[in-house]
């Protein structure tokens, strides 16, 4: 249910197509929310038919067709509705299916580990740079869709998605560390 909130809220600001919602995702709110463009068209087909959103399909000559959204005032009272309701969890949670293997670790020897510990410090480290890029994007942006109130809001979420991220490589650089030096914890020693 919260995809349809994150779509009427991006759409609150100007009309775009499943492709550039897709594209304001990756370049806005990734690092707080992940969405298929799959997952986009099925859900603005969902909305569309509850109206929430309505489209218009653009003709335009040598090219495709484009279908473009654009949220409806029932849309808009259903987010605002959201938005002024308090949330149910307030503490973050999610499911990490790196994480999930780390605990299993013990099965397949501290080698592959290091392989893919070193592996996702890599990924995570071109995750930062990017979420560190999008300020660029949020001032950009701002400018042509939002404005100060709303750039300030989009800063502090990106500003806890780059904490987040280095809090995470300082993880990995100590948990290789401790991988690298640390005993088989399943040798006693003598005594």
């Amino acid at each position: 249910m919260s995809l349809s909130y994150a779509i009427l809220g991006l759409l609150s600001y100007r009309p775009m197509t499943g492709y550039s919602l897709k594209e304001v995702f990756d370049n806005s709110i990734s690092h707080f929310w992940h969405a298929h463009l799959s997952q986009i068209y099925r859900e603005l087909s969902r909305m569309e038919e509850n109206g929430l959103v309505a489209s218009e399909v653009q003709q335009r000559e040598g090219r495709p067709d484009r279908k473009v959204y654009q949220i409806t005032s029932r849309g808009e009272e259903n987010l605002q509705s959201w938005l002024v309701s308090f949330p149910q969890k307030l503490v973050m949670s999610y499911n990490d299916e790196f994480l999930l293997r780390l605990y299993f670790g013990g099965r397949i020897g501290r080698d592959e580990i290091l392989f893919q510990m070193t592996k996702y410090r890599k990924e995570t480290e071109s995750r930062l740079n990017h979420f560190q890029s999008l300020y660029r994007v949020i001032e950009d942006f701002s400018k042509k869709a939002g404005g100060p109130e709303d750039r300030l809001y989009w800063e502090l979420t990106l500003d806890l998605g780059v904490q987040l991220l280095r809090a995470n490589l300082e993880w990995i650089e100590r948990a290789l560390e401790k991988i690298k030096s640390g005993d088989d914890p399943l040798k006693k020693s003598p005594g």
